[in-house]
């Protein structure tokens, strides 16, 4: 691909030469390869509540919509083009009402969880050339977790964590600690655990002396994440979402102590595994640092599953 990567940056070079700006509408082209960062300062001509903010709606279908001039929420709502979830979404913001609360299947869901009960969260980073044994490219390399427990009804919140230096394989030591943290036979809860339980799949295939108390833990997982999925419960602030960044500001508007903005140096998992990834170059004081920001992000990732676990309680 030499000569293909030679006439691109060629034809980039070229085009940065021009002093006007581009007059290129919005189209496919603004997610292919990856999503522009520029496609909020392109779009905004359009109406605050457009297309392109529906939850679920494909990538095709929102563009044949604003080619067709469907773009508002009111011109959705009159439409045939959405599905009754994301039709859902639409009305609770056209129309601002209570949150839509199922009591019902949000009591069985948390019939299921049980005393002692652990959240579970953990961070990666992809190297795109493997840096240890055992693994492949952009193989999701496990190297932190954050573990809030209650040991009993009306027990006290504690706390246990794992982080890794970076340079070493940070796999088998996580592995370890993880199993001598979390007993057998526990409800663990993480948000969205098909993550969780790929990442613990994958250790049990790299250390079998381990196996056995791994797939324990990977068999006693439930998903924080289902009654919002499900929309048992569901309010205009969600914006159709069930992602744990639109669902914890939604529940808990006005608590700083759950506001990811105000961290420092790491707000999201895109950033915890860059820091993770820079830590090798990085001088002992820049290092500690890096350290901090990410214990206290991975941390509040599980203290946040813990008021919604709470939430869903007091429901």
């Amino acid at each position: 691909m030499q000569s293909e990567v030679a006439e691109r940056i060629s034809a980039v070079r070229e085009y940065m030469k021009c002093e006007d700006e581009p007059s290129d509408d919005i189209g496919e082209h603004c997610f292919s390869p990856y999503d522009c960062g520029f496609f909020g300062y392109c779009t905004r001509h359009l109406p605050e509540r457009n297309v392109f903010r529906v939850a679920g709606l494909r990538k095709s279908t929102r563009f044949r919509c604003y080619r067709d001039g469907i773009v508002s929420f009111d011109e959705l709502y009159a439409s045939d083009r959405l599905s009754s979830a994301q039709r859902e979404q639409v009305e609770h913001e056209l129309f601002p009402q209570p949150p839509q609360i199922d009591v019902d299947p949000i009591r069985e869901f948390m019939s299921g969880l049980s005393y002692p009960l652990y959240f579970l969260d953990f961070e990666s980073f992809q190297p795109a050339i493997p840096l240890f044994d055992c693994s492949h490219p952009y193989e999701q390399i496990v190297f932190q977790y954050s573990l809030h427990y209650i040991e009993q009804e009306g027990g006290e919140l504690r706390h246990k964590e794992f982080l890794a230096y970076p340079g070493e394989d940070p796999r088998r030591a996580l592995a370890e600690q993880l199993c001598a943290d979390i007993p057998l036979d526990v409800c663990t809860t993480a948000y969205n655990m098909g993550f969780e339980k790929g990442r613990i799949r994958e250790l049990t295939n790299l250390y079998p002396d381990l196996r056995e108390h791994l797939l324990n833990i990977h068999g006693h997982i439930r998903d924080l994440m289902i009654p919002f999925q499900k929309k048992w419960y569901y309010c205009r602030a969600m914006q159709g979402s069930y992602s744990i960044k639109y669902v914890l500001p939604a529940l808990f508007p006005n608590d700083p102590s759950l506001d990811y903005h105000n961290l420092e140096g790491v707000h999201n998992g895109g950033e915890a595994s860059d820091t993770f990834a820079r830590m090798a170059s990085m001088s002992p004081e820049e290092l500690e640092t890096a350290r901090a920001n990410l214990l206290r992000y991975c941390g509040l990732d599980t203290y946040a599953m813990v008021k919604v676990w709470e939430k869903l309680k007091s429901i």
